[in-house]
């Protein structure tokens, strides 16, 4: 994992408060008026017990009105800076994470197949809420308790300002070393990436569990589950242990100085040097200098998760994105022209000096063994990754034009495989176009997957992960009525029918090339029956 430079890190967070500074700002200045009152809340006790002793003049009752109010106004703006931050942070934290994931929807290939979809969902949901958290909450609590401990340390230095820096000199100030900043990141970054690697053991034996059974798998993958979960443990064990060496070094420290703070109390009281108020107001001011010192401790771990959380989110942030683009529509391309491609995966040549010409009206079947670089060609087309050689063109009105993901639009493509969403069937036809009841229809008739109407509740049929609850076939037939449900002109087939019946397969491509006679249509294949019924047919080679 990469890790960046405070400057970096504080930069980008401050960016992800574009949007939020106002709300921040209101929450902070509440926040600074229940300072004040808690702060007046001594000040009128103090006044009482003095008053009520007889040691000062004044009216009781009128003083006892200023403690009261003093706590309701306190508990009134605290309530209302929690909700405000609450829903301020929960926004900010909704807001991080669709712009992680419309990142790394955009992501281009070389990076995107290097994530693992478990560590992605870790980084997204858990690294995205510590980063929220912290700008919403833990960096303005901490500059609250700083003001809250100048504060009390100000209104005792009033009192007494020996006991003022008595109490500042032994507070747990070592918890700010460099040492122990670089022993709690090392220790949190491991924690870190050994829950990634649980995370995608875990997503996995979740996704193929049915796999895993038929496999006879499942003592390897849950022993691959437990050495995951038992190096988590290790590590958490060994944060935790000197977590709490730090936490009861500083709670022997803050309990001494409260100790020494009422013995020095008692010492002047009995000295007559101080009032029963006064007394009373140096062990109120302890505890509010004590629990900023306590909390400003808390800061310091929180600190710690924050800078590894960003450094794992900035290794997202940072990837090669896909710039956004207008589609360009074209209406009726005549041919796709692919020129002399080369294009390798790091050190492995997958295509080499291939050309060939897909014209409109003329269906081409592309067929090669597995590894011949068809789906490859596939990503090539769809513009999802770039060639390393070569050039591929698309005609428009006897204009050559290069092709690129501004295209992409005008493909209808069925991928290899299930590759529905969860949910309704009429979902995955229209995903959030229009519904057009004579369009569906008519896809559904070029699937040949007038099943749908059998089931159930026909298009409102719920259907689970990866298409669960459909046969393979009836899967298949669904995501070609998807593609069809597209007003495109050119149609790009995956293996689409592998998972069908000879009968069924041939009525889908009669059908398909009926329909889609003067359109480009490109079938990638194992199929040698529908290569055959095609008018080209392009042998990859490696």
């Amino acid at each position: 994992m990469r890790v960046y430079s405070l400057t970096y890190q504080l930069r980008w967070a401050w960016s992800l408060t574009r949007n939020f500074r106002k709300p921040l700002l209101g929450y902070f200045i509440i926040e600074l008026l229940a300072i004040g009152l808690s702060l007046l809340f001594i000040f009128f006790s103090k006044k009482a017990i003095d008053q009520a002793i007889h040691a000062i003049p004044g009216n009781l009752r009128y003083t006892l009105l200023g403690v009261l109010a003093s706590v309701l106004l306190g508990l009134l703006l605290k309530a209302l800076s929690t909700r405000w931050n609450q829903a301020t942070s929960l926004k900010m934290e909704l807001g991080l994470q669709r712009k992680l994931l419309s990142g790394q929807m955009r992501a281009v290939w070389k990076y995107a197949k290097d994530w693992h979809t478990g560590d992605l969902m870790l980084r997204v949901q858990t690294d995205s809420a510590e980063v929220s958290q912290m700008l919403s909450q833990g960096a303005l609590s901490f500059l609250l308790v700083i003001v809250r401990l100048i504060a009390s340390v100000g209104f005792l230095w009033l009192m007494d300002p020996m006991l003022a820096l008595v109490i500042l000199g032994i507070s747990p100030l070592f918890l700010f070393s460099k040492l122990y900043f670089r022993k709690m990141r090392r220790l949190n970054a491991e924690v870190k990436q050994a829950e990634s690697g649980f995370g995608n053991v875990l997503q996995e034996n979740l996704r193929f569990r049915l796999l895993i059974r038929a496999l006879g798998l499942i003592p390897a993958r849950e022993e691959k589950l437990k050495n995951s979960q038992d190096r988590i443990y290790s590590l958490k064990m060994a944060q935790q242990n000197f977590a709490i060496l730090s936490q009861t070094v500083m709670k022997l420290t803050i309990n001494g100085g409260y100790l020494l703070t009422f013995v020095w109390g008692i010492y002047r009281l009995h000295a007559g040097e101080i009032s029963f108020g006064t007394m009373a107001a140096f062990l109120q001011l302890v505890g509010r200098i004590q629990t900023p010192i306590l909390q400003a401790m808390g800061f310091v771990p929180q600190f710690i998760r924050f800078r590894t959380a960003v450094d794992r989110l900035l290794e997202l942030e940072n990837d090669e994105k896909e710039a956004e683009v207008q589609t360009e529509l074209l209406t009726h391309p005549q041919r796709i022209v692919l020129e002399k491609l080369g294009f390798r995966y790091e050190d492995s040549l997958v295509i080499a000096d291939f050309s060939a010409e897909i014209l409109a009206g003329k269906p081409v079947a592309i067929i090669g063994s597995s590894g011949r670089g068809k789906t490859t060609l596939i990503r090539l087309l769809l513009a999802l990754i770039k060639p390393h050689q070569g050039k591929i063109f698309i005609e428009q009105n006897q204009e050559l034009r290069v092709l690129s993901n501004v295209h992409r639009g005008n493909f209808a493509y069925v991928p290899q495989g299930n590759s529905l969403f969860s949910g309704r069937i009429l979902d995955n036809l229209v995903y959030g176009n229009s519904i057009d009841a004579e369009r569906i229809k008519h896809a559904i008739y070029l699937a040949n997957a007038e099943f749908v109407y059998t089931l159930p509740q026909g298009l409102d049929t719920v259907i689970g992960e990866s298409g669960y609850g459909l046969s393979e076939g009836q899967a298949q037939r669904i995501a070609i009525a998807r593609a069809m449900m597209q007003d495109a002109s050119i149609w790009l087939f995956d293996e689409i029918t592998s998972a069908l019946d000879p009968e069924t397969s041939e009525t889908i491509v009669q059908r398909l090339l009926e329909a889609g006679k003067d359109k480009i249509v490109l079938f990638v294949t194992h199929d040698m029956k529908l290569a055959a019924q095609c008018q080209q047919t392009i042998y990859m080679q490696a």
